[in-house]
């Protein structure tokens, strides 16, 4: 029965989240940058806000590309416990990168409080690695080169190490449980 439920709550989440524009009125302050939160336990299946997340951009385009891995894999990943996710987009596509871009630039906007990267900090986003660049939110989501551990070069390494063949994005724990203002405020229509 809780499975269920669980279910329930979490169908309801999605569906509302899909429906409210993200540029929506808040009433609770900017949630504070997330810490570096890694992996310490496993998981069977993606958290509500991670999911929540993941289809709210879907929505927009791209594919949801999945969220839990292996944890008899190697090495500490956000997606062995159900806080990070793919979105499938194409770095070398012009629409799949307008998609992506535009998410990046909304994502890290300022508000007309002067606060900054907002609704990445309301999503509780940790960090997003998309076409060889990382915004990390403990250097205040400023791009840095990226390039996998896996990878000698770039020229030498896949579109997927270098992230060019989609978005990475692990949430904090608070943004991947849907408990930051961007899950459980239902924001204020706004008023122009």
């Amino acid at each position: 029965m809780r499975k269920g439920l669980v279910a329930v709550v979490l169908a309801a989440l999605t569906s509302a989240l899909l429906a409210v524009p993200a540029e929506a009125g808040y009433v609770l302050p900017v949630d504070s940058y997330a810490t570096y939160q890694p992996q310490k336990k496993c998981a069977k299946k993606a958290k509500p806000g991670t999911v929540a997340l993941a289809e709210w951009l879907a929505a927009r385009g791209g594919a949801y590309g999945g969220t839990v891995r292996s944890c008899g894999s190697g090495g500490a990943s956000e997606h062995k416990d159900g806080r990070a996710f793919d979105w499938m987009l194409d770095a070398t596509d012009p629409d799949d990168d307008a998609v992506a871009q535009a998410f990046i630039v909304e994502a890290f906007a300022d508000d007309e409080l002067g606060d900054t990267d907002v609704l990445a900090r309301r999503m509780g986003i940790m960090y997003v690695i998309w076409d060889d660049k990382m915004y990390a939110a403990w250097d205040g989501f400023e791009p840095e080169n990226y390039l996998s551990s896996g990878c000698r070069t770039r020229r030498k390494c896949s579109p997927t190490l270098r992230h060019r063949d989609h978005m990475h994005i692990s949430l904090s724990k608070a943004g991947a449980k849907a408990r930051t203002s961007w899950y459980v405020e239902q924001p204020a229509p706004v008023v122009g």
